[in-house]
């Protein structure tokens, strides 16, 4: 209940970002999955690269509903944001999680959303599942960041592979995640991870993003990510 509060404090903080267009993409199963997404202002026509925003709790749509305002954020910094409702209210973990790769494929056909990788991110639970999908495909994505997130199940970790996690806990998380973060910064390195991870300081266990912190890194492996001759545009 207490995770809930703080969602629901932060959703009456932006209560004028609540609102994204919704979009409804089949999977391999059968089974539908409702996506809010989030599109860029003041970044030209697009396409934009993507992000996912993995949401925390149960990753229904009350909890995704309150999470927008990291979306709308996300948004502003010129991403194109996809935020999914977990359909059973379980998250997205394991064969759920496994779901995600084949929304991303269904969304990057639009016109509006560039092709190739896209960028997880992921608050508390979100932060957790988004860890586990990235170590499974990691060629598939620039980077994640869990803000916060753990590691749940080792041995549902594959290989990073090298790539780039972003990770910050409060230091005063309620559930105590911030006496963890020694071990998850050794799970993230021992899986081959290029971990960038500390605590946020004063904060509890949801918080406002540091963008000082975070927009560098971004912007790093979005260069990192770009052709040797660098003919691409970052947004």
């Amino acid at each position: 209940m207490r995770l809930f509060r703080h969602l629901i404090f932060l959703t009456l903080l932006f209560p004028a970002f609540l609102h994204g267009s919704e979009e409804l993409v089949t999977v391999a199963d059968g089974s539908t999955i409702k996506v809010f997404v989030f599109y860029p202002k003041n970044f030209g026509e697009g396409p934009w690269p993507l992000t996912v925003l993995m949401s925390g709790g149960t990753a229904n749509e009350y909890v995704v509903r309150a999470q927008f305002w990291l979306g709308h954020e996300l948004a502003n910094q010129g991403w194109a944001i996809a935020v999914p409702v977990s359909p059973n209210d379980d998250g997205f973990f394991g064969a759920s999680g496994e779901r995600i790769p084949e929304v991303i494929a269904s969304l990057q056909s639009s016109n509006s959303i560039q092709p190739g990788k896209t960028l997880l991110v992921g608050v508390s639970n979100g932060g957790s599942s988004a860890l586990e999908l990235a170590s499974q495909h990691p060629d598939n994505y620039f980077g994640v960041v869990a803000v916060p997130g753990i590691i749940k199940d080792e041995t549902k970790i594959g290989n990073f592979d090298g790539l780039p996690v972003y990770v910050r806990i409060g230091e005063n998380d309620f559930l105590r995640w911030n006496k963890e973060l020694p071990t998850l910064i050794r799970q993230l390195t021992d899986a081959g991870a290029k971990v960038n991870a500390k605590l946020e300081p004063n904060a509890n266990h949801v918080f406002p993003i540091n963008w000082s912190e975070l927009q560098p890194w971004l912007d790093s492996i979005r260069e990192d990510s770009l052709p040797s001759d660098k003919s691409a545009t970052l947004p």
